[in-house]
């Protein structure tokens, strides 16, 4: 009975090790801790926004032991980040309705777990950033301006106004929060935003289709709050 205890005993503290410094080591042998980040960026140092709901804009990363790629968003402020990387030498590049202004880049995490990194890119379409003109406490009128790089034209133009933040062409409207999608007949001018509920946030941005693209440029957003 006692040989018996005894096993049980061994097998209990083998398992517990197991769950625990085992797991430990686990996590420090595969080392998933390499981190990427930055902002996506123009010529000129303007943010290049993305949609964080969708492989509009992407950095992709090819690992030099992987045979698969590693994708990350662009958030809508421009900004991206992966914090599980595993830390070896990277090619990176930039896919979406940009220029991207180099073949690839070489990342490495080898030597440094925590690359900071912004990259260089031009749009197909600059979206300069929406200029608030007039608030009511319904109506909200704003200036835009897109402009075409490199040859690239606007075929279609869109303004979203809704309660949910960064929000884009499919973001529609939901139980807890409303858009209202305006399409956009010239690459610059006034619109007014109307029928919107008093004292209420409304995130503004705007979007637009260039030619040869079904991918959407988008503008950065900005916040305004009815009467």
């Amino acid at each position: 009975m006692k040989v018996t205890l005894y096993k049980v005993i061994l097998t209990m503290s083998t398992v517990l090790w197991m769950a625990t410094g085992c797991k430990d080591t686990a996590i420090t042998e595969f080392g998933f801790d390499g981190e990427i980040a930055g902002v996506l960026k123009d010529r000129e140092g303007e943010k290049v926004s993305g949609d964080i709901t969708s492989n509009t804009l992407i950095v992709r990363l090819q690992g030099e032991k992987d045979v698969v790629t590693t994708d990350i968003r662009i958030n809508g402020d421009g900004s991206f980040r992966n914090t599980k990387l595993y830390p070896q030498r990277y090619k990176l590049w930039v896919l979406g309705p940009v220029f991207y202004d180099s073949d690839t880049l070489e990342i490495d995490l080898t030597s440094n777990k925590n690359v900071v990194k912004d990259i260089q890119v031009t749009p197909f379409l600059k979206m300069n950033l929406p200029v608030v003109r007039n608030v009511t406490s319904s109506e909200i009128a704003i200036n835009y301006a897109i402009s075409g790089n490199e040859g690239k034209t606007a075929t279609a133009r869109e303004l979203y106004c809704s309660t949910n933040p960064y929000p884009t062409t499919t973001t529609g409207s939901g139980p807890f929060f409303e858009t209202k999608k305006i399409n956009l007949g010239q690459d610059s001018g006034t619109v007014t935003i109307s029928g919107l509920a008093s004292n209420t946030k409304y995130y503004i941005r705007i979007g637009a289709l260039a030619n040869g693209s079904n991918l959407y440029n988008l503008s950065d957003q900005i916040v305004v709050t009815t009467n």
